[in-house]
């Protein structure tokens, strides 16, 4: 179970909830928040994918020595510019200074486009967090865990990156005792749809 305690104390616990198909198979899920084991938020209709995504580009970028994979902006700009045949590297480095300068990883709002957009949230983003030593600053990448509720309440965690990673595999597999597996290959381009 997908389980995380807040900077105030509080404990989300993340369930997915299956979207199932016209003959009852799960294909996908919506996310369900708990704080503190009492409903909270619903979010991230057909989510799992990106997230499962993002836990294979987790697991590439820790691999290879990174402490966090490249933002999901600078993903899609490195892709879009592929697609235009363009560098991109150079793209990246030439169009990130316009660009928002946070990290954000994902960001889920609540499951139906109608509903109020503080029907629920769940947004991970990178954050430098500086820390006095007494004898200068030491600056640290977390990730900052926020979610907010259908009652206008928030909480947020901060995770290094191994506790978001656990995170992260914890709703996958949670993902697949549901019925939406995801299959994995050696990174995360091999990450194929669901499979029934």
């Amino acid at each position: 179970m997908a389980v995380v305690t807040c900077a105030d104390g509080s404990v989300l616990t993340v369930q997915p909830v299956p979207v199932l198909d016209r003959d009852g198979v799960p294909y996908e899920v919506t996310l369900r928040l708990l704080r503190d084991g009492e409903p909270f938020g619903e979010v991230g209709e057909r989510c799992g994918y990106f997230l499962a995504s993002t836990a294979a580009r987790l697991r590439a970028a820790r691999a290879a020595g990174e402490e966090y994979p490249e933002s999901s902006l600078e993903a899609g700009v490195r892709a879009w510019a592929v697609d235009l045949r363009l560098d991109g590297d150079q793209t990246w480095e030439e169009l990130q200074r316009y660009l928002p300068r946070d990290r954000e990883l994902f960001c889920f709002r609540a499951r139906d486009p109608d509903d109020l957009s503080t029907v629920g949230e769940l947004r991970a983003s990178l954050e430098v967090q500086p820390t006095w030593t007494g004898t200068g600053w030491v600056l640290r990448c977390l990730t900052s865990l926020r979610f907010w509720g259908a009652g206008g309440l928030g909480a947020r965690a901060l995770l290094d990156s191994d506790q978001l990673l656990e995170f992260l595999e914890s709703l996958v597999q949670d993902f697949a005792a549901v019925g939406a597996r995801y299959e994995a290959g050696e990174d995360a381009a091999a990450l194929r749809r669901p499979v029934g």
